[in-house]
């Protein structure tokens, strides 16, 4: 029995159309709009990393919007490198987002994270003075004869050392490689979790416009540069004099504060972003108030050493 084709024709109606009216669709905008305004906290739930336009979406903020809008995550663990041997990590999550409602899979998320990536990577090792064997050591003054110093002022115990000093100078100082990345095991794995909530949650609410991955995550898969050293003021008299900066505004002035703080301390952005990922700060709200400490000592200090007419014994290091 033979079967005779059908000719194909095509139906002048048929297309991509939209599920939903322009009125609608600008309403659940402004409906989200509202929800980060009143409800989201910034700095908590997102935030803007240094050296950036555009608010990073965080944790925090991403359960927030699945609650508000009935979404369920689903974590899968798609890939898994695990090298004992070798000391290499990496993990690649997938997330589902699924509506308690329907029981359907709203949107999915993928990310990833490895121990080859800088803040995994990289530790920053400190010269540890033989006597009280803290990581105090400091390069110190030519005019006091330079050498080195167990800065007390970092908690050091005030020992002095001369230059060519092999208990010093053979230690490995700066940006090394970190000799224990199997600590670092479960962190991996829960960053790779993060990436892949943000990135489903972004899709499933279509906040893209709003917000964008964590870009401090992004950022860091190139190593951070080592971190310059304070500069030193020009007149320490005009540095104690120079007026505090002013408190910031809730909100959108955190991040221009703390560029304001770097800047006076010396840092550059690099330095700054190293800075904040060695101390464990995720965002500027974070570290806006020991920067503030910071700055308050450095002015301190200065204000002293010119009432006593000293000059600074070290150049202080990040």
């Amino acid at each position: 029995m033979t079967q005779s084709l059908v000719p194909y024709e095509p139906q002048s109606d048929v297309g991509l159309t939209m599920a939903v009216t322009t009125e609608v669709a600008m309403a659940r905008l402004k409906e989200l709009q509202q929800f980060v305004r009143e409800v989201m906290v910034v700095d908590e739930d997102y935030g803007i990393i240094p050296g950036t336009n555009k608010a990073s979406l965080f944790k925090p903020g991403a359960e927030k919007l699945c609650e508000i809008y009935g979404l369920a995550p689903m974590v899968e663990v798609t890939q898994r490198i695990e090298d004992w041997d070798r000391g290499l990590f990496a993990y690649e999550v997938l997330t589902s987002l699924v509506s308690k409602r329907t029981g359907q899979v709203v949107a999915t998320g993928v990310g990833s994270c490895n121990s080859m990536e800088g803040r995994y990577r990289w530790r920053d090792s400190q010269r540890v003075c033989p006597k009280c064997k803290k990581e105090t050591i400091i390069k110190g003054r030519d005019e006091y004869g330079g050498g080195w110093l167990c800065f007390a002022r970092k908690g050091g115990c005030g020992a002095k050392f001369n230059d060519g000093d092999a208990s010093i100078e053979e230690q490995t100082a700066g940006r090394v490689e970190n000799d224990d990345p199997y600590t670092l095991v479960n962190t991996i794995l829960k960053m790779a979790k993060k990436r892949s909530h943000v990135d489903a949650t972004l899709s499933a609410t279509r906040s893209s416009a709003i917000f964008t991955q964590d870009v401090e995550d992004i950022d860091q898969v190139t190593p951070p540069a080592p971190a310059p050293t304070r500069r030193q003021s020009t007149s320490r008299q005009q540095a104690a004099e120079t007026p505090a900066p002013a408190p910031a505004a809730p909100h959108e002035d955190k991040a221009s504060e703390v560029v304001a703080c770097a800047k006076e301390l010396g840092w550059d952005r690099d330095a700054t972003k190293f800075w904040m990922q060695k101390e464990g700060f995720a965002n500027a709200g974070e570290a806006l108030p020991t920067l503030r400490e910071l700055v308050k000592e450095r002015r301190e200090l200065a204000a002293k050493e010119a009432a006593e007419g000293e000059p600074e014994q070290a150049t202080l290091t990040v």
